[in-house]
């Protein structure tokens, strides 16, 4: 049976035995080594990790979300990848910081429309205790009436308290947008499960370049209000796009975190307009600049389209790769929106 070395961020390494043809993720459960996942079916890139040596064999009955590109340079989906021989793999993160998921329910407390397509939701958890997550992670949420799931990351850093903030992006036909538009009232209960990912805050004092689209901000601004929550001079960039300058959203946020961070560099975009007071003509990633990527840890999250460009950009001017952190997400789905 193939050996499977599993290398976590803090150097912790572990071993199991997969058997032949045996989805990695599978062969961890029945060995009782938790890793993160979500989906299982290859899209969400929750259980993404890197393979740094032996060879990998791809479910030939499952899809992937990851490119022909990425799976070349040794980009893994643990759920849908089996140890072709004994193997090693780097996860992106700690074991340690490895949060079981849990069901738990949120009451809406408030629904506040931003700009033309976001809308903020607010809510509490109820239950025993708070829910426990890292700044930059995401929930997956039942909309109510359906047995559909969709999944967004909170805009809220951990404060021991039962509030959660969400960023959701309104679609003409989605599921949760109808519900948000049609029904959805303060005082409704939702069915939610969580926390998810491993896109969350590393620790460290490293310089922060952050690029994020649309409800991408999310996650970012968890991140940025953690790191206000006390004195810092960090250096850090973000740069945020939209498409038109009606769907901006959350400038006051950012505007009122930049007064508490004074090493806090913001930039926006607005793809389908012209440049404004407050933001240029262009994409997210056209704001990135080849001096932005020297020293610095990296987030990434929005569309595919947007993550990838950015990771290319950032390769190429000599990024490393351990050190870009990224969340991808559909518009459906069990993936961060």
């Amino acid at each position: 049976m193939p050996n499977v070395t599993i290398v976590f961020a803090d150097g912790e390494r572990t071993e199991i035995k997969a058997r032949p043809g045996e989805m990695i993720l599978q062969a961890a459960r029945r060995n009782g080594l938790a890793l993160s996942s979500d989906c299982e079916v290859g899209d969400c890139q929750t259980c993404r990790c890197t393979l740094l040596a032996g060879a990998i064999e791809h479910d030939a009955f499952a899809t992937t979300s990851l490119t022909t590109a990425e799976m070349e340079s040794g980009e893994v989906l643990t759920c849908v990848s089996a140890a072709d021989g004994d193997v090693t793999l780097r996860m992106p993160y700690e074991r340690t910081r490895l949060l079981p998921a849990k069901p738990f329910t949120l009451r809406i407390e408030s629904l506040e429309q931003l700009g033309a397509s976001v809308i903020r939701l607010k809510g509490q958890t109820l239950g025993l205790k708070p829910l426990v997550f890292l700044s930059g992670q995401y929930i997956n949420l039942k909309v109510p009436g359906t047995e559909a799931l969709r999944s967004y990351s909170m805009a809220n850093p951990p404060s021991g308290e039962r509030s959660l903030e969400l960023l959701i992006r309104l679609l003409d036909d989605g599921a949760m947008s109808t519900y948000l538009r049609e029904r959805a009232a303060p005082g409704d209960q939702i069915a939610c499960e969580g926390p998810r990912g491993t896109f969350y805050l590393r620790d460290g004092t490293r310089p922060l370049l952050m690029v994020a689209g649309g409800t991408g901000l999310a996650p970012m601004l968890a991140m940025l209000r953690q790191i206000a929550s006390a004195p810092t001079s960090r250096a850090m960039t973000l740069c945020f796009g939209v498409n038109t300058p009606e769907d901006l959203f959350c400038l006051d946020d950012l505007a009122e975190l930049a007064s508490r961070l004074p090493g806090l560099e913001i930039r926006v975009a607005v793809a389908r307009g012209d440049a404004g007071p407050k933001w240029q003509a262009g994409y997210a990633t056209d704001l990135l600049q080849p001096g932005d990527v020297p020293g610095r840890d990296i987030y990434l999250c929005g569309p595919p389209p947007m993550t990838d460009a950015a990771r290319a950009f950032l390769t190429a001017h000599g990024a490393d790769p351990a050190a870009i952190f990224l969340e991808r997400f559909v518009v459906s789905g069990a993936t961060a929106a």
